[in-house]
């Protein structure tokens, strides 16, 4: 009959003469702490650190919004007055009476220069009756004049007045021709208008009506 194996006995399927294996501590299958060094722990940090630092850096470089380009201020002339303005007739205005207002007036086309001047303006059955005076200082030219109604925007032509009318006089510089000019529109406020030898505006006056 076989006996039961006792722990430090001898294997019975041992040959003789063999000495028996020593005994396998559980220490041998345990495996050797981790012994990293601590200064690459340390590096590893720092990287992980810069990599933060430059993916924050890089957002708020990419989220800023662009700076609008400085735009160039352009001057228009006084009080914002456009520069193409300055080929438009000169305006003066009466104030309502039969005051008389003038206002100076330049014809490059014709080399000419002077002032245009309502000496008096009453309305009549048949329209508007204008005294005007055109001095010429420099240059020679033929007078014409036009009226504009200014609610309705309609233009008129000047009607004959009688011997001092004005329309189509020839002037020469150093004169001063002093005359009538009848408009057969209806009463209201007006603007009168001298023009050159080829009926370009240069100078304007209001009318009250």
């Amino acid at each position: 009959m076989t006996q039961p194996y006792q722990p430090g006995s001898r294997d019975p399927y041992q040959p003789f003469g063999q000495p028996a294996p020593a005994p396998v501590s559980p220490s041998q299958f345990t495996p050797p702490p981790n012994r990293r060094p601590l200064w690459i722990t340390l590096a590893v940090l720092a990287l992980i650190a810069l990599a933060v630092l430059a993916a924050t850096r890089l957002g708020s470089d990419d989220d800023a919004e662009p700076q609008a380009a400085p735009t160039e201020s352009v001057s228009t002339g006084p009080a914002g007055q456009d520069p193409a303005a300055s080929t438009n007739p000169t305006v003066g205005s009466t104030p309502g009476t039969g005051i008389p207002t003038s206002v100076p007036f330049e014809n490059p086309r014709e080399d000419t220069a002077g002032t245009f001047e309502v000496v008096g303006h009453r309305w009549t059955s048949e329209g508007l009756l204008l005294t005007l005076r055109v001095t010429l200082d420099r240059g020679q030219q033929r007078l014409g004049f036009f009226a504009l109604d200014n609610a309705s925007a309609s233009q008129y032509d000047p009607s004959p007045s009688g011997q001092d009318y004005l329309e189509g006089q020839p002037i020469t510089a150093g004169q001063s021709l002093t005359g009538t000019v009848l408009f057969a529109k209806p009463q209201g406020e007006t603007t009168v208008f001298l023009a050159g030898t080829r009926r370009q505006q240069l100078a304007a006056l209001k009318i009250a009506g």
